[in-house]
């Protein structure tokens, strides 16, 4: 078991004073099988009187909350006791041939897997096109086995692609991807699930935080890590599987997982609408520390 103490800080900057905000913050770690959310404390400042808990439609849990006087700068402190047992399993012991899978998903008559279908459906982010499908037609012949695939796509991520987070945005087309073979953790998930949904596969987007490691004879600096991004896919026999394109990892005690949904667009950490503030910078600062048993 790992237990983590992890610490996120969002700071908003805006040019000019807003009169009011109003946001949603997806910032608590989920409570799950084999991850149990043991502490969370969620700060706002200035300070909010009406802040609301919710769980919205993927059972990710949201906060809602608003500034209704003016602020030039707006603070989101959110801290969490992370608790994690979970294991990598062995991509090469899920033997599913990939049509089978197919063909489960596609059965109007399967109404067990109805909360996995909707994950087989392009989205803005996710969108299908030639190049997307001939990309995972690399890895998915109708009898090869499911696990044998997931595990030939991460490795081509690892070998064809490079972490470079000069080179996109949140708006960046998967096919801008595809095609330059760079981008971060965001555009590495929304391309391996646009692909796996056009192979008749289901896969959604899960955000939330991996341990990081410094390098080798120096500290870990404080607030130096950020949020993270992977890929849960669904296999009748085996359950949602969560892989990390980015880190070639099927993944274990070292991520946790705060949401899932279809794309990022449905699990940003912070979001919302002001009123006035003009231009605005954001400064995002997240440690996550292993604590000693």
């Amino acid at each position: 078991m790992a237990t983590y103490h992890i610490k996120h800080k969002t700071i908003y900057s805006y040019r000019y004073p807003v009169a009011s905000s109003h946001h949603t913050a997806c910032l608590r770690p989920l409570d799950k099988e084999n991850q149990k959310c043991r502490r969370f404390h969620l700060r706002v400042s200035p300070d909010s009187s009406d802040l609301i808990q919710r769980q919205d439609y993927f059972s990710n849990i949201v906060h809602i909350f608003s500034i209704q006087e003016p602020h030039d700068s707006l603070v989101v402190n959110a801290t969490s006791l992370v608790e994690s047992t979970a294991s990598p399993q062995n991509l090469k012991d899920i033997d599913t041939p990939v049509l089978e899978v197919r063909k489960a998903l596609a059965d109007i008559d399967r109404t067990d897997l109805i909360d996995a279908k909707q994950f087989l459906y392009e989205t803005e982010y996710t969108a299908k096109s030639k190049e997307i499908l001939d990309f995972g037609n690399r890895f998915f012949e109708e009898d090869k086995p499911i696990g044998a695939g997931l595990f030939d796509m991460l490795e081509a991520f690892s070998a064809d692609f490079e972490f470079d987070p000069e080179v996109s945005d949140i708006y960046t087309p998967i096919q801008t991807t595809l095609l330059n073979k760079r981008g971060v953790c965001q555009d590495f998930a929304h391309l391996m699930i646009g692909a796996l949904r056009a192979q008749g596969l289901a896969a959604c987007y899960a955000s939330g935080y991996i341990l990081t490691q410094p390098p080798p004879g120096q500290e870990r600096l404080m607030g130096a890590d950020a949020s993270h991004a992977w890929v849960s896919v669904f296999v009748p026999e085996a359950g949602w599987i969560n892989i990390d394109p980015t880190n070639n990892l099927v993944c274990g005690d070292q991520h946790v997982s705060v949401a899932y949904g279809r794309d990022f667009s449905d699990v940003s950490m912070i979001k919302g609408a002001v009123t006035g503030g003009g231009e605005h910078s954001i400064d995002v600062q997240v440690t996550m520390e292993l604590v000693e048993s």
